[in-house]
């Protein structure tokens, strides 16, 4: 299990990584005001209060308990981030369910498992650790967003400028953002589907902004739990050279490929599967290639299931299977130019 998954961010997406046909333009370009009707909301420049947010984040030492909320599930963890000498470190605490912590030191990650007795060291990605905002969801927010000035709120005790930031396409959420008044720190966050509906939110419920923080509190509390854990770490992908074979053409806007891998072959059969996995930094769809079973076609087409989109199709003898937490036509695009290179 990645730390993505256990960690997910409200982009999702979000600790998430993250809607059920494909929209036509007309129907999206009937339904793109629907989430969130700003009564005095002028578009800003979007880069602006991004990049606060991200100072923010990265540069002020704050101690607080964030609530991730996502279809009627619930997860709370404490989170303690402390800037010090131009290092960033952060360590968060699940306070629910099984026990799972994460330690930061720049963009490092180790993550601690004990069910598990797992280790896990990976870098970090634009799918981890609110409320940070990393480069690529700064591009990607900057350039196929535009940002409305909204009212001004109070979480966790603290006055917050809301900002509705509604997608200029078919393929990616509307997403609310809630910034402290004075510093921008990001306080919440919420996805909203072209209904109108929460997708899912993260939240600060209580946060203490500056002041002094102890070295010791960003330090593990579950490294001495086991004895000898077993250490797993990921590498980035332009350190590995993995070659599936396989490549998605024609991808929506902002999306690119952030990992390829092989995965054990299924049972009866020798040809591994191929995983490829493609995001924005926002959203992210996983395609899957196996080798269909002798005399099976694929059940090609557009599927839910629970709140992921589906789209399966068949290449030659292989069953194609995108599927991912993207709104429904970046899954289908994505599945359609998937191919042999």
């Amino acid at each position: 299990m990645s730390v993505s998954s256990r960690l997910r961010l409200p982009f999702a997406v979000l600790p998430a990584f993250l809607a059920t046909s494909f929209m036509s333009a007309s129907l999206f370009a009937q339904s793109a005001t629907v989430p969130g009707q700003p009564t005095s909301a002028n578009a800003v420049n979007v880069n602006s209060i991004l990049r606060q947010a991200a100072n923010a984040a990265a540069t002020l030492n704050y101690t607080g308990t964030i609530v991730y909320q996502r279809r009627g599930a619930a997860e709370t963890s404490r989170i303690v981030h402390l800037f010090e000498n131009g290092v960033e470190m952060e360590r968060i605490t699940t306070l629910d369910g099984p026990p799972f912590e994460v330690v930061r030191i720049n963009d490092e990650l180790t993550c601690y498992l004990p069910e598990d007795r797992v280790m896990r060291i990976e870098p970090r990605t634009g799918r981890q650790g609110f409320p940070s905002l990393l480069p690529r969801q700064l591009s990607t927010l900057s350039q196929h967003f535009t940002a409305k000035k909204l009212e001004v709120e109070r979480v966790a005790g603290h006055d917050a400028q809301v900002w509705m930031f509604e997608p200029t396409d078919e393929f990616r959420f509307w997403h609310k953002l809630w910034t402290e008044l004075k510093t921008g720190l990001w306080l919440r966050g919420r996805v909203i589907d072209e209904k109108g509906q929460t997708i899912e939110e993260i939240t600060f419920t209580d946060i203490q902004i500056g002041g002094r923080i102890d070295r010791e509190l960003v330090k593990p509390t579950l490294a001495n739990k086991i004895a000898q854990w077993r250490v797993d770490r990921k590498t980035t992908l332009a350190a590995t050279r993995t070659d599936t074979g396989w490549a998605a053409k024609n991808l929506p806007p902002g999306f690119i490929k952030i990992s390829e891998s092989f995965m054990r072959a299924l049972p009866g059969r020798t040809e591994p599967v191929s995983q490829l996995v493609y995001s924005d930094g926002l959203t992210s769809v996983s395609v899957y290639a196996s080798p269909a079973a002798p005399g099976q076609t694929a059940s090609e087409g557009a599927s839910v299931q629970g709140t992921h989109q589906i789209f399966t199709r068949q290449i030659g003898e292989h069953a194609v299977t995108a599927f991912g937490d993207a709104r429904p036509a970046a899954v289908r695009v994505i599945a359609n130019g998937f191919a042999r290179k």
